[in-house]
């Protein structure tokens, strides 16, 4: 999911239906079901309480009613919404989140109150951090979520190298020669996330294929074809 504009589905870009006679539709991120004149007409509906709350918000509210074991789709699912910018700091308490949630979500025994540590260690990432500190937030995130999945600590061993090693290989994953890309490199470190977390901590969990994304429009950075979820939006 991805995108397009404010103005258009926030789940699939389509352009918003207008109608004259109310639908009954579930929200895509807190499932509350409600009647509606304006929605998608693939079937995708935005609640208002959704749309106004802020990008973390957003990803609470989606997690808390979601049971899909798709980091994949967890993480394209709140990229797409209307608060998330296209670049920040959200994206660093996105990675870990969608990981621990997808994780508890297929039955593994997380560590009590795992998603809120979670999100709380990646809220502490600043933004910038790829540039300004040679590690991307989202490459971080990676190393945060196996961290809190696996009890990691400064005095546990080999948890510490397990989650060393987690963001070593998302952030080599998402080194390249462009500019910034917050979305881009969420996507490199999920797909890195998901072969460690299988290898290394027997979660196995649901992979994608690579998201097409619709946000050229929005990043003046878009290395467009160099980028392999690129592709031309019509």
């Amino acid at each position: 999911m991805s995108m397009k504009s404010r103005e258009d589905c926030a789940v699939c870009g389509a352009a918003l239906v207008y109608g004259s006679q109310a639908r009954s539709l579930p929200c895509v991120f807190c499932a509350r079901e409600a009647s509606t004149l304006i929605y998608c007409p693939n079937g995708h509906y935005v609640c208002d309480a959704c749309h106004r709350l802020d990008a973390v918000a957003a990803l609470k509210a989606l997690l808390a009613s979601s049971t899909s074991t798709s980091p994949h789709e967890l993480l394209e699912g709140v990229m797409a919404h209307p608060s998330a910018p296209m670049h920040g700091p959200e994206h660093h308490v996105f990675m870990p989140a969608v990981l621990v949630a997808a994780a508890r979500n297929a039955g593994y025994q997380a560590p009590a109150n795992a998603l809120d540590e979670a999100i709380r260690r990646g809220s502490l990432v600043p933004g910038g951090w790829c540039g300004y500190h040679g590690a991307c937030g989202a490459g971080v995130g990676v190393g945060i979520a196996v961290s809190v999945l696996s009890g990691a600590t400064p005095l546990r061993g080999p948890q510490r190298g397990l989650a060393l090693q987690a963001t070593s290989r998302a952030l080599a994953r998402i080194a390249d020669d462009s500019p910034r890309c917050c979305k881009r490199a969420s996507r490199r470190a999920l797909d890195v996330a998901l072969e460690f977390l299988d290898e290394r901590l027997g979660i196995a969990l649901p992979r994608a294929k690579p998201a097409r994304c619709a946000n050229t429009a929005r990043n003046s950075e878009c290395p467009r074809q160099r980028c392999e979820f690129y592709y031309l939006v019509p």
